[in-house]
């Protein structure tokens, strides 16, 4: 039995600009709202990672918002039925104009913004895994493409601290398709967080254009925290003074630094490698 659905057929429906205004931060710090959209993200809201040690972010879904006629599987409606919560159908060019996308897939879902502060009282870090530390990030498109390659090397916790952007922010829950949901990922304070796991053994690596040892060079077998900066402005002096260890990568051409997402992905499957053998 298909959940009853609430039809939308006016642009001058105010659920239509409420949610559109959802893409807007003061929007969504007022509401206490943000929305997820697109099937497989919304797939990985409602699921999470059940097998984390380390609780993930909480989804709380308050509404869905659909327009068959953008679906693009037959996989949707199954995926609708799980969800407990008003729906609203919308014809495709109302869709569109709410959605965050250029070819939408006429799927949105609209949560409570949960806590990220990072919940120390159920913090469990495994052994072997690592944990990455982004300080001030400024793009939402690169923290989304850092935590999906955090979530492919098998990193067990990523901390973003002085965060220059909206965790919740769309463009990061898209370049994340969805893992944004399924790793742990939380807000600290930067001295917090590395005197904790300096106490719990961790070895703190500072990756920066400045480091005096090569990335290859260290031993990433044993428990590792790997600190990252912002894209302009590198890592804080506060963070290169608290870290046991600055690394750095290689560089042979004109530029003098490297994509942050990439550095990240680059550093994290180093440690993969010398963990398999």
């Amino acid at each position: 039995m298909k959940p009853q659905r609430n039809y939308i057929t006016s642009f001058s429906n105010p659920k239509v600009k409420w949610v559109a205004g959802l893409k807007e931060k003061r929007n969504r710090d007022e509401e206490k709202k943000f929305f997820i959209e697109g099937y497989r993200e919304i797939k990985k809201a409602i699921t999470g990672n059940p097998n984390s040690p380390i609780p993930c972010l909480p989804v709380n879904i308050t509404s869905l918002f659909i327009s068959p006629e953008c679906f693009l599987g037959e996989n949707e409606e199954s995926l609708i039925a799980s969800i407990r919560c008003p729906i609203f159908e919308l014809p495709r060019k109302i869709f569109e104009k709410i959605s965050y996308r250029d070819r939408p897939d006429g799927l949105i879902a609209v949560a409570e913004t949960p806590s990220a502060m990072v919940p120390w009282n159920s913090l469990q870090t495994s052994e072997t895994n690592p944990i990455l530390i982004i300080e001030g990030v400024e793009k939402p498109g690169n923290l989304g493409t850092i935590l999906r390659t955090a979530e492919g090397a098998g990193v067990g916790l990523v901390i973003v601290t002085d965060p220059r952007i909206d965790l919740f922010n769309p463009n990061v829950v898209r370049a994340s398709t969805g893992t944004i949901f399924t790793l742990p990922v939380y807000i600290g304070d930067l001295t917090e967080v590395l005197t904790e796991f300096k106490k719990q053994g961790y070895k703190r690596y500072a990756v920066t254009p400045e480091g005096k040892t090569l990335y290859t060079s260290v031993n990433l077998k044993e428990k590792s925290v790997f600190l990252f900066g912002s894209e302009q402005y590198g890592l804080s002096p506060l963070a290169k003074e608290l870290a046991d260890t600055t690394l750095y990568l290689p560089m042979f051409g004109e530029a003098d630094s490297l994509n942050l997402a990439m550095s990240c992905g680059i550093v994290l499957y180093e440690s993969i490698r010398q963990r398999s053998k």
